[in-house]
């Protein structure tokens, strides 16, 4: 910081910055604490880094992956993870390391939901490309299509789960077909759709319609529902013929409903046995938010799946052609828990704004360079209008840049390491020429026993339990806990939760209106 100029020239005193902060380093002893690599070509310096990483993960230095932090001035370029960051995470998964970039990449294209999709893309069917244009149409649908050959491949491996996938799409088919049979009725009766039902006349040849499946009969005369239909007539309240159609051919599955069964096979079962050992929490969180992103899906579209809905692809375009579109486009990012933001088991990638207020054991910059380009063009449109005197446009962008780099380098506990690429076209930031031609040590020639040892922080703050939203929960399924409270899952039959949950806020304002009416008495 103290080789950028912050003074106020031509002002009698002042500065850009604050100054006089009384800055302590973390550890006081007098053993190295940055470290850089070779001065190399790209390729070679995330090499060295991913080895040393191991080193770190071998000697203990630290318990797990994710106390090991890198950092980047962005992780994106044009939507894209930039080459910075796609060449280090290379470097860490040729190691045998999994990176957790929840900022680099749309969260779409991680192996779990390209593989859930894909199997979704096998029962509903593959949505069709149609006549559009356009980058990301075209993108997405080179997702559409890896997504559905890596589904072919998982049910390929698994038999039980090809039959479940087969059975899905028949009941659809079947549905489908039921739906299209009671229409014909209809139609050849001239009835309106929309109009009341009338159960006396219209059931006995809806119920015979030629073709018609003993499922749909069934759901047609069973007693209990024309008990209830005779009842809403009575009070003025009657059901429509459209609403009987489609409840006689409605799935008894939602799109959460399937989630959830999916997950009970071999290949996705074994993302919650890796989660409950300790092993590698990123699968499940991924998991854990496409069951909110279905359960938004249900919430804004249909929560129950009717057959008129798969008539003509209609399904397909609404779930597939909008919805996931939607969030292809808007580049949804990963799992982010405020709480516990770094699944164990894997090495976080984050951009240096959101480092900020973090602390890492081990931090690696892996980028020593951000352009200027000049102030953002907001700034430039906003200075004007306002009435006091800020940061010189054309300084606006190196305090930033300074700033930026300030925050990167003050997250380290133990140890920083600074990449240092070397080779045509390279360049890097000033400050980081003059450091480290100052002899700064390098990784080869470092002496790793020098380093703390760091353990998992356990000091965290205690959270408010409820007896039965969370011990009820945990004694009735410690699998079911974890799932649903730990990592957020969004239960697909959520009356029992929310009763339980319900009770206890209720018993816990009584108990708080008792209280403060003691006190006042």
């Amino acid at each position: 910081m103290e080789r950028c100029d912050w003074e106020k020239h031509g002002h009698a005193s002042g500065s850009y910055r604050v100054t006089g902060k009384n800055i302590h380093a973390y550890s006081t002893d007098h053993e190295t604490a940055v470290v850089a690599t070779t001065a190399s070509a790209p390729e070679i310096a995330c090499s060295e880094i991913a080895q040393f990483v191991h080193q770190l993960i071998d000697t203990r230095k630290v318990e797990n992956a994710n106390q090991i932090a890198f950092l980047f001035p962005s992780l994106k370029y044009r939507g894209v993870m930039n080459v910075q960051v796609r060449r280090m995470k290379e470097a860490l998964e040729h190691e045998g390391f999994l990176v957790y970039a929840p900022r680099a990449g749309r969260f779409l294209e991680v192996d779990e939901a390209t593989e859930l999709f894909g199997i979704y893309m096998h029962i509903f069917g593959r949505p069709p490309h149609g006549d559009y244009s356009g980058m990301d149409y075209e993108q997405f649908h080179r997702w559409v299509e890896r997504a559905y050959d890596i589904a072919s491949m998982l049910m390929d491996e698994d038999s039980q789960l090809a039959l479940y996938v087969k059975d899905r799409a028949d009941e659809i088919a079947m549905s489908v077909a039921d739906y299209q049979c009671l229409l014909e009725v209809v139609s050849q009766n001239g009835w309106d759709q929309h109009a009341r039902y009338e159960i006396d006349t219209m059931e006995p040849l809806l119920s015979t319609a030629p073709g018609l499946t003993d499922r749909a009969k069934k759901a047609l005369t069973s007693a209990y529902f024309k008990e209830h239909i005779r009842k809403r007539f009575m009070q003025g309240n009657s059901f429509s013929l459209d609403y009987i159609l489609k409840r006689a051919t409605s799935l008894d599955w939602s799109v959460l409903d399937l989630f959830y069964r999916i997950c009970g096979f071999s290949h996705f079962k074994h993302v919650f046995e890796l989660a409950e050992r300790g092993v590698d929490e990123g699968p499940i969180c991924n998991l854990g938010l496409l069951s909110q992103y279905l359960a938004r899906f249900m919430d804004q579209y249909t929560p129950i799946l009717t057959a008129d809905y798969f008539v003509d692809g209609r399904f397909n375009r609404l779930f597939f052609l909008s919805y996931l579109f939607a969030l292809f486009r808007r580049g949804e990012s990963l799992y982010e828990d405020a709480e516990d933001p770094f699944p164990k088991g894997r090495i976080p990638f984050l951009t240096i704004h959101q480092s900020k207020g973090l602390e890492f054991p081990v931090v690696v910059l892996g980028n020593l360079r951000k352009d200027n380009h000049g102030p953002p063009k907001i700034e430039t449109l906003v200075q004007p209008l306002i009435h006091r005197e800020g940061e010189p446009l054309d300084r606006m962008t190196e305090f930033d840049t300074m700033r930026m780099f300030y925050v990167a380098l003050s997250r380290a506990k133990n140890l920083l390491v600074l990449a240092h690429f070397k080779g045509s076209g390279i360049r890097i930031n000033e400050p980081f020429r003059t450091m480290l031609n100052d002899r700064l040590p390098r990784i080869p020639n470092f002496d790793l026993e020098t380093v703390p040892a760091a353990s998992l922080d356990n000091d965290e703050l205690p959270r408010n339990y409820s007896y039965t939203g969370d011990y009820l929960l945990y004694q009735k399924c410690p699998r079911q806990y974890m799932i649903f409270r730990k990592y957020g899952f969004v239960p697909s039959r959520s009356q029992t939760m929310l009763f339980g949950t319900l009770v206890h806020r209720t018993l816990d304002d009584l108990h708080q209106y008792l209280i403060a009416k003691r006190m006042l008495s």
